[in-house]
Parts: structure tokens; C-alpha cells; sequence
């Protein structure tokens, strides 16, 4: 427990500020607390509430425990293959297409994990007359987890108005962050190319500074402004159904998806955990977990700070009382679209 504390004000990105925010006495009255739960207990599973808790006292997004024994270098995953309707599938996070009606068309993405990347890709390619035959689009990301940016890359030039923003980040250089970028995508994307590339580029970074500096994701800066080729016969309404559950790389996804004329975010605040992100691994003095923490900041920091409470949609609508609420909340949106209330 009192490793964390030391660990995280050298090698976490948000940890200083946390500590300049909340100060000195906040988190050693949390760690008191935590501490005395902690010699109370002798449950594993108890001991990995005590230490969540003492960890949301930091940060609540971005920042947490895992067992060591969940995390294994593994083979690279067998290539999967698009789902082209909203039947069920075994894996519930594989994107999926439903057409709603000659106008509208529903696209679900539960994650951005790298290992949907591809199969996002080849739906979008595979059902291209199918979409692009739709003027309205509702875009599902009411349960995405986030990933990797990457994984949503294909779906921009659809929605995008043309020119689009993008504000980077910083990298944190320290031994620890360093260690933890060179072992990430074994872990978590055995055999993804990009993701390697990705890391060296990162590690490279890192190495240009200091340890203790933080440094630029890309030699030009950290705001970059790009274009789409984009398609020829582009949806012309786009509503992207938001909640709490929409996290990392799909508040990133929104950030981007806002900037196109053809855009609404329909729903509630997405959850907030953004500014602090890139999440290494650091192995614990008991061996039997190890803490996932921040290695990058955003670059629109102090400014526009997500973390706070999400971001916000543009049109609200209440959480549903229950999955039959959550479920109607599409047939409201669709139509919306075409022409009806959202009533």
C-alpha cells in the first residue's frame, strides 16, 4: 500500500496535480484509512476493494489494480470476420450493422480494443452500398470501453466534414514508463504491427528527455490539423448515442466526431476518463498484482479538462430506467432522424 503513493508521484501523469488539487493531508488521511482497513482484513478479494478505494482518491478513471495472474503474454488472436446484423453474437463487444429502414442505418461498437480494428475496418468496406445508400446513421458507443484510437480511424472519413483537429499529448519519460511501453503490446496486441510501431515511436520519444520530463507524442507538437478523403456519398445526419459507459478512446472518438457539421451526441456525459491515459503496468512488491497507471497526458490540459464530468452531449436524454428504456432510446433517435420527435 505505501509503495503506491511514491510510485505514482514519479512515474503517473496526473499524481502531481492531484496532489497540488486535493493536497498533502487528503492523502495521507486516505492512506491512514486504507491502511487500517487493509491490517483487517485477510480476504484477497476485500484487500482489492481496499486498495480500488484507496485508488479512487487519486484519480477514478485510468488508474487501477490487476492480478498478475491475468496478464500473460499470449499468441496473436485468430482474425475475425464482420457482423452484419444485431443477432447475437458469443463475443457481445464485436461491432455489428443493423439497417433500420431504407433511411436508416444503426452501427454498434461496444469497443475500440485493438483486436476490432480489423473487423470495423471490413464492415465498413463490406457494407459499404448499405451504408452509403442511408442518409442517417446512429452511431451506438453507449457501452464502449475505449482501446485504441486506431480502431475507430476507418469510421472518420464517413462522418467528417473535412478538416479535423486533433490535440495529442505528452509523455511522461521515467525507467518505469519506459519498461512498461516496451512490453505493452505483447501483452495486449501480440502480432498488431501498428502497435509496435506505435511503442517504438513512444519509447523513442521518451528517451529524447530526461527522466522526470515530459515530452511531445509527436515531434511537430501536439495539435496537428488533417483531412479525410472523404466518401463520396457521406451520411447527412449522424447521431451518436452517448452514456457513462463510454470511456478512454470513445470520449476520444467524440471529440473528434463532434467536429463534423453532420454530427448530434445524443445521450448522457461520457465518463470522464481521458486526460490521463496510456495505462502501463507496474508489479507491486507482493507479486500478486500490479497497478495500471498513466504514462501520457493530454495536451489540452488545464483548459479543457474531460476528466471533470465527461463530455457533454448535445441533446440530453434521461438514463433509462431499465433495458426495454435503454433499447427504446435507438427507436427515438431513428425517428428523430427521419423527420419525428424525439418525444
Amino acid at each position: 500500500m505505501r509503495a503506491i503513493a511514491p510510485f505514482l508521484l514519479e512515474n503517473d501523469t496526473g499524481a502531481r496535480a492531484h496532489l497540488a488539487q486535493k493536497g498533502q493531508a487528503y492523502f495521507d488521511l486516505a492512506l491512514a484509512s486504507a491502511s487500517e482497513a487493509a491490517e483487517n482484513t485477510n480476504d484477497e478479494s476485500a484487500c482489492n476493494v481496499v486498495l480500488a478505494n484507496y485508488l479512487s482518491k487519486w484519480r477514478t478513471g485510468h488508474l487501477q489494480i490487476v492480478p498478475s495472474t491475468t496478464l500473460k503474454h499470449s499468441k496473436p488472436a485468430p482474425p475475425s470476420t464482420p457482423t452484419a446484423t444485431a443477432t447475437a453474437n458469443t463475443d457481445q463487444r464485436e461491432p455489428s450493422l443493423q439497417l433500420l429502414s431504407p433511411r436508416t442505418a444503426l452501427l454498434t461498437l461496444p469497443s475500440f480494443f485493438p483486436r476490432y480494428s480489423k473487423v470495423i475496418a471490413d464492415l465498413l468496406t463490406s457494407k459499404h452500398h448499405d451504408l452509403a445508400t442511408r442518409p442517417n446513421w446512429i452511431i451506438d458507443v453507449r457501452l464502449n470501453n475505449g482501446g485504441s484510437d486506431s480502431t475507430y480511424a476507418p469510421l472518420l472519413p464517413w462522418i467528417s466534414s473535412g478538416e479535423i483537429v486533433s490535440v495529442g499529448g505528452e509523455w511522461l519519460s521515467t525507467p518505469a514508463n519506459i519498461a512498461g511501453q516496451e512490453d505493452i503490446c505483447a501483452l495486449f496486441a501480440p502480432g498488431d504491427t501498428s502497435c509496435t510501431t506505435y511503442s517504438e515511436h513512444a519509447v523513442a520519444r521518451m528517451r529524447s528527455v530526461a527522466s522526470g520530463q515530459f515530452v511531445t507524442q509527436q515531434a511537430d507538437g501536439p495539435v496537428s490539423y488533417g483531412s479525410f478523403p472523404r466518401k463520396k456519398m457521406q451520411p447527412a445526419r449522424v447521431a451518436v448515442l452517448v452514456d457513462r459507459d463510454c470511456a478512454s478512446s470513445c470520449e476520444e472518438f467524440l471529440l473528434a466526431a463532434r467536429q463534423s457539421f453532420r454530427v448530434k451526441l445524443i445521450g448522457r456525459n461520457s465518463n470522464g476518463a481521458l486526460d490521463y491515459s496510456n495505462l502501463r503496468l507496474h508489479a507491486l512488491p507482493s507479486g500478486i498484482r500490479q497497478l495500471m497507471y498513466a504514462t501520457s497526458r493530454s495536451a489540452r490540459l488545464p483548459q479543457l479538462q474531460v476528466d471533470l464530468g465527461g463530455i457533454m452531449p448535445d441533446i440530453y436524454l434521461p438514463p433509462p430506467k431499465d433495458e426495454a428504456e435503454r433499447a427504446q432510446e435507438i427507436v427515438r433517435v431513428q425517428r428523430w432522424l427521419e423527420g419525428g420527435s424525439l418525444r
